[in-house]
């Protein structure tokens, strides 16, 4: 189905880089905001918080997240351009972007561990591990969620900029 999908749609010779770009701007928002509200709700309904490991600064989760909103962003602009182009199975470029966003997540939350500093009353001995927090943040629910809320984005936009072709295409 989406091969032929990609088959029916023509290349957009209107189309640009500058289009890609701000689409893939436009789904890194609706990522972040999609994120913000699963998590809200996973919390909730787990009764979990996002890190549970004590000594982890709070601007682990955020960053790790951003992290994964720029791959999006990134793979919603690259599966956009070659539709426009008229490259066959644009498509399939959601299912890496939605696997390369939860690898940025899981790095730069690991990173972001390594360069936080311990609470105040807390030794160094006692912080956690980077590797600890990647994994365990990335394996969570909340990890888990990254990859099928990307998917569903990158694949959504590429949906809602298809443009019939012929008669039927109207002004857009």
């Amino acid at each position: 189905m989406i091969e032929r999908f990609d088959a029916e749609l023509p290349p957009d010779p209107g189309s640009s880089w500058g289009r890609a770009v701000t689409w893939g701007a436009v789904s890194g928002l609706v990522f972040a905001s999609l994120v913000i509200a699963t998590w809200g709700f996973v919390s909730l309904g787990l009764d979990r918080d996002v890190i549970e490991l004590p000594g982890v600064g709070v601007l682990v989760a955020p960053l790790a997240v951003a992290a994964a909103t720029g791959v999006v962003a990134l793979s919603a602009a690259v599966a956009l351009r070659r539709r426009f182009l008229g490259k066959p199975r644009s498509l399939w470029v959601s299912l890496p972007g939605g696997l390369l966003a939860w690898l940025a997540f899981a790095i730069v939350a690991g990173i972001a561990v390594s360069s936080s500093r311990p609470e105040p009353g807390e030794s160094d001995a006692l912080s956690t591990l980077p590797s600890q927090v990647a994994v365990g943040l990335s394996t969570s629910p909340f990890g888990i969620a990254i990859v099928p809320l990307a998917i569903i984005v990158i694949v959504a936009v590429l949906l809602s900029t298809a443009r019939p072709s012929g008669r039927d295409r109207g002004v857009a």
